[in-house]
């Protein structure tokens, strides 16, 4: 294939690069064959903008910063019928009914564009599950039915406290496709922001450590989350402290036992993901490995300890592109001085968001070794300051009595 140049600086591209490494342009691919040309088409669609719960594309136009997005739309992909006979037309009207005799439907959670999330029952156990059911009209895009069984797949694998375990995936005979999840009992990330606005340093350390736990595993077993962000991240509180829950490996990136990659799901031209959290070298389409997601927790990190992502300024999906390419990530305690952010929690999120791979943290376990030494850091300033506090006190007393004794001698 010719080699391409960036439209913009007209710099050469790397050969799997969606976006310029200097300007951060989007880089059309190149004719040369009919599949070439292909490609090329699909990179000159306009970007996608998705919706921030349910990733399904909302408008066609330009993007805005709010949104989530996904910046290259795929070709489109023939349905393939999953199963026969008439389909539910709302998924309304499951509540009451029982899966697959398995499974009872009881009241809904949330909904989204590709499905809705029931609180449900075990039939066999009683116990409380959390039931994610697919749009009838989804389950005929097999690019969403297998992003709905790659999460399966993922989470079946993970075993870690802080990841959502999967119980059960299946079908009905009238092609209602559900997966059977533990029930979590919290709140969002997001949702824990937008209500309570900035998270303070140890509070927001304890939620990183606790991601990093989870990521470790998925990690460990060749499973690349590649999404992380806020609404990914599940929080409820246990007494005075919180537990964190990691969800939606839909698009994680899976590893066979040799170590090659299992195929992706998404079509070839399309760039996976949440523009706000994209590594670099997610951006540029690279070999991903979990310091991708080291990365992306960085951004979430800049999210709690100040209110806000750290290309605030940003006008265009463009800047934020080279932002994530190019441009030194700034201290936490720069973007918000009033908040006085302990420098070794600066030192921490700028280790995660280093732009290149080998000066991040090299494993999400070195992540929460980090994580560890900034927490006892910060545990034991309150004690330095106490006991600088008592040798004031105890000094003041001792001048003033030595004050008082030299008075009463004269």
């Amino acid at each position: 294939m010719a080699t391409r140049l960036c439209p913009q600086c007209k710099t050469a591209a790397e050969p799997e690069a969606r976006f310029c490494g200097v300007c951060g342009a989007a880089v059309p691919l190149v004719s040369g064959n009919v599949v070439d040309r292909a490609l090329e088409s699909a990179a000159s669609q306009p970007a996608r903008v998705m919706s921030p719960v349910s990733g399904v594309p909302v408008a066609q136009a330009s993007v805005p910063l709010s949104g989530r997005v996904v910046p290259l739309a795929p070709p489109p992909i023939t349905p393939a019928p999953i199963a026969t006979g008439p389909r539910p037309t709302s998924l309304d009207s499951l509540v009451g009914r029982a899966l697959n005799n398995r499974y009872r439907v009881e009241r809904k959670i949330g909904e989204g564009g590709f499905g809705a999330v029931f609180e449900g029952k075990q039939l066999a156990t009683g116990r409380p599950v959390a039931l994610k059911i697919l749009h009838p009209h989804s389950v005929a895009d097999a690019t969403v039915v297998a992003r709905f069984r790659r999460e399966a797949e993922a989470c079946s694998q993970l075993r870690n406290p802080h990841t959502v375990t999967i119980y059960d995936f299946d079908q009905t005979e009238d092609g209602v496709l559900y997966l059977a999840m533990e029930l979590v009992r919290g709140k969002s990330l997001q949702e824990i922001q937008h209500r309570d606005g900035v998270i303070e340093p140890t509070r927001a350390l304890a939620i990183l450590d606790q991601v990093a736990e989870a990521l470790a595993e998925a990690h460990d077993r060749g499973i690349v989350h590649r999404d992380m962000k806020p609404e990914n991240i599940m929080v409820e509180r246990r007494g005075e402290a919180d537990f964190v829950k990691v969800l939606d490996f839909g698009i994680a990136k899976i590893l066979s036992g040799d170590g090659s990659k299992v195929p992706a799901l998404t079509a070839i031209g399309q760039t996976v993901g949440t523009l706000e959290f994209m590594s670099p070298e997610q951006l540029r389409g690279k070999a991903l490995d979990g310091r991708s997601d080291v990365y992306a927790l960085g951004m979430v990190a800049y999210e709690m300890l100040t209110g806000q992502l750290p290309f605030k300024d940003a006008k265009s999906t463009t800047e934020i592109i080279q932002f994530h390419l190019q441009e030194a990530p700034p201290t936490p305690s720069s973007l918000r001085p009033d908040l006085a952010i302990p420098a070794v929690v600066d030192e921490v999120v700028l280790k995660m968001v280093a732009k290149a791979r080998k000066d991040r943290h090299e494993s999400a376990g070195a992540l929460r070794q980090h994580i560890a030494e900034a927490l006892a850091t910060l545990d034991a300033a309150p004690v330095r300051r106490e006991a600088k506090r008592v040798v004031a006190v105890v000094g003041a007393i001792l001048v003033v009595v030595g004050t008082a004794i030299y008075l009463l001698s004269r």
